[in-house]
């Protein structure tokens, strides 16, 4: 029987607060590990997720920074996070 990888995140926020994630789409790579990705909405089940706003730069905290091609394929549906004024995300 083949298990399920289950990957747990965790940030600290004050009390109040919250994390704010987006669901993006992975446009095209710009360099080593750095992305230009456009938000997605994510519908029920069997729909496309339909892209809206403008594409922005966002870091794969997962990638090897001395592979120059980047391995994230385009197309894939990340989690994007901001952090420290970056956005960030690590691939699934």
């Amino acid at each position: 029987m083949k298990q399920k990888q289950i990957r747990e995140i965790q940030g600290v926020v004050a009390p109040g607060t919250a994390i704010q994630t987006l669901n993006c789409k992975v446009k095209s790579l710009v360099s080593h590990n750095l992305y230009k990705v456009r938000m997605v909405e994510i519908g029920p089940p069997g729909t496309v997720p339909v892209e809206f706003g403008a594409e922005f730069e966002a870091i794969d905290l997962s990638d090897d920074f001395s592979n120059p091609a980047g391995d994230v394929p385009i197309g894939s549906i990340v989690v994007v996070s901001r952090v420290a004024g970056t956005y960030v995300f690590h691939k699934p």
